[in-house]
């Protein structure tokens, strides 16, 4: 007799082989696992809850669609879905851009989880700028440290969180993110000095 799938205790690369096979129960088991974290990246950069629903509704109907674009050898589930939910979010800047002339948002890096605040080399980094600088700031990261931003920024994870999601150590997660964000400043930094100077 065949063993009922348990999609709850089920590994996140296992419920994307069942959805790659049309498993819908699979789809609402990555979507109450990750769903609130997708949102929260969202809603971070847009600044608008109904927005960042739809973003979060979007991510979820791609990974529907090209779920067998996913590669497990290529890194974890979490990564490839924040990946889309990221990009979707900045297509929806990107729109609004052109409906609106200009739209800037602010980013304030000390909205992230408490825990170990202590060893970030910063106590924070708030800056107002574009998507589009957002996203290539971002891109300047390796993609271990930049998985760990989006993560705990964006996705709302705590450290250990991170830790879990990643199946990483919890001192190489702190030792990325404390990367990441000297990165973050020598990139961001020159720019906001830039725009400070011309009144933008």
């Amino acid at each position: 007799m065949v063993r009922a799938m348990n999609y709850e205790e089920a590994d996140d690369k296992i419920l994307m082989e069942c959805i790659s096979n049309g498993d819908k129960n699979a789809l609402e088991s990555l979507y109450s696992r990750y769903s609130r974290p997708v949102f929260s990246l969202s809603i971070h950069m847009l600044r608008d809850p109904t927005a960042a629903e739809e973003v979060t509704q979007d991510t979820f109907f791609n990974v529907w669609r090209r779920a067998g674009s996913y590669k497990p050898n290529r890194g974890k589930v979490t990564s490839w879905l924040f990946s889309i939910a990221h990009n979707r979010t900045i297509d929806e800047l990107r729109k609004r851009r052109r409906e609106y002339n200009r739209v800037q948002y602010d980013v304030d890096l000390t909205n992230r989880p408490t825990e170990s605040r202590s060893d970030d080399p910063t106590e924070y980094v708030s800056v107002q700028f574009e998507g589009t600088r957002l996203k290539s700031a971002l891109m300047t990261l390796r993609p271990e440290q930049r998985d760990v931003v989006v993560l705990a920024y964006f996705g709302g994870l705590t450290h250990s969180e991170i830790s879990r999601e990643l199946d990483q150590p919890l001192g190489t997660v702190k030792t990325r993110m404390r990367l990441a964000m000297k990165k973050l400043r020598e990139v961001l930094e020159p720019q906001i000095r830039e725009s400070a100077e011309h009144g933008l």
